[in-house]
């Protein structure tokens, strides 16, 4: 079977957080050899899509576009302006897709990333509840813009609500609609998952993006990732969609400081991708 891969790169690996002047980062990496560059969207009034757009062209470079969800930004919350907000938010990053040519946002939309507590089982079922009612008409906003939203599993470490393929699979059959999707990343499924493999075929065809670092969120290829059972699980799908590296840089203090990187993960930022995407060129063949 022919799979094909768009192989891509998030912009956090550079800079936080993404503005229009980040366009200065795409013929790098296009030069590199990607075909695909991931658009963190922390604050969406930082970025001009237009001039976005037009630098992809000029790079022949595809996009997609990746939520960021901070306590300002929680559909399980108990205050419901948490939710308002959230919504907003998702609005403008449906307008930009659109002006960018994407099909889907992906993220852990379903709740604050950070929030990981131990609460009584009532209070979960609340916020599991909460989270599918939201989600719903979260839907019916992408449906509007013709777009999918891409709901991602985190670690334990980020996340009490959602952490497995199983969880995102409940999530995604509860909501309903359509436009419900998946995005699964190998660093949380490292931490997550007892067979990568079988993970993978859980969510089946509802997995329409990949992001991928090391379970050390290192350099793909130098961990203990189990890529040839990842690779399969993809084929066994016949996934047709992107993978793309997402990791961080250790030079903006409050990103690292989020995600818990305390040293640098390569010589340089630039060696992170480029080795990273030869690894990927050699495991997930075209």
């Amino acid at each position: 079977m022919s799979l094909s891969y768009n192989f891509g790169v998030s912009t956090w690996l550079w800079e936080s957080p993404f503005k229009t002047s980040s366009i200065s980062l795409f013929p790098k990496i296009k030069k590199m050899g990607f075909d695909l560059v991931e658009i963190p969207v922390e604050d969406p009034e930082l970025i001009n899509g237009n001039e976005v757009v037009e630098a992809l062209n000029a790079n022949d470079l595809k996009a997609s576009i990746c939520g960021v969800f901070g306590p300002t930004k929680d559909l399980t919350a108990d205050d419901t302006q948490l939710h308002e907000n959230c919504f907003k938010y998702l609005r403008k990053c449906f307008e930009l897709g659109n002006v960018l040519g994407t099909k889907f946002v992906a993220g852990p939309m379903y709740s604050a990333v950070g929030k990981a507590r131990l609460v009584p089982q009532e209070q979960r079922n609340r916020e599991w509840s909460r989270a599918v009612e939201n989600l719903s008409k979260v839907c019916l906003i992408a449906e509007q813009f013709g777009q999918e939203i891409a709901l991602e599993p985190l670690n334990r470490f980020e996340s009490d609500l959602i952490n497995t393929a199983d969880d995102v699979l409940k999530l995604v059959n509860d909501i309903n609609h359509p436009s419900a999707k998946v995005i699964l990343d190998g660093f949380h499924m490292t931490i997550e998952e007892s067979d990568i493999r079988k993970a993978i075929n859980t969510v089946g065809d509802h997995l329409i993006h990949i992001q991928i670092s090391e379970n050390h969120r290192g350099i793909p290829g130098t961990g203990l990732t189990p890529w040839s059972e990842f690779a399969k699980g993809l084929l066994d799908i016949n996934y047709q969609g992107s993978i793309v590296i997402e990791s961080f840089t250790p030079e903006n203090k409050e990103l690292a400081a989020a995600v818990c990187i305390w040293k640098n993960l390569a010589k340089n930022q630039d060696e992170f991708a480029s080795k990273g995407l030869a690894h990927m060129k050699t495991v997930f063949k075209n």
